[in-house]
């Protein structure tokens, strides 16, 4: 009969042991999720923000380029006017010059 009640005792160790691990294995996997999924959440907050950066990228970038386009034309508009002052600073010199006088 103690050979009975040992191996009772025995198979009842072993049926705990088995369902404490397969608890705490329960509990790990949850906990891993967990983590993966606050791990997950960060990431795609990360990204959300990266996004909205190269929108407002994409945003500034054109404004930029309409800038140098408009400024494009106003220095076409300051380079013929320039060019158009010299050449009445021309005349102007030439009639002033002191061989023009002689």
């Amino acid at each position: 009969m103690t050979i009975e009640v040992a191996m009772l005792l025995s198979f009842i160790s072993v049926a705990f042991a088995v369902y404490s691990g397969l608890r705490n294995l329960k509990k790990a996997d949850a906990s891993e999720i967990e983590r993966r999924a606050a791990e997950q959440a960060k990431v795609n907050v990360k990204l959300d923000n990266i996004a909205t950066d190269c929108r407002e990228i994409k945003s500034d970038m054109s404004s930029v380029k309409k800038d140098v386009q408009e400024l494009s034309e106003r220095l076409v508009v300051v380079e013929q006017s320039v060019k158009s002052a010299h050449h009445r600073i021309d005349t102007v010199e030439r009639l002033n010059s002191p061989e023009d006088r002689k």
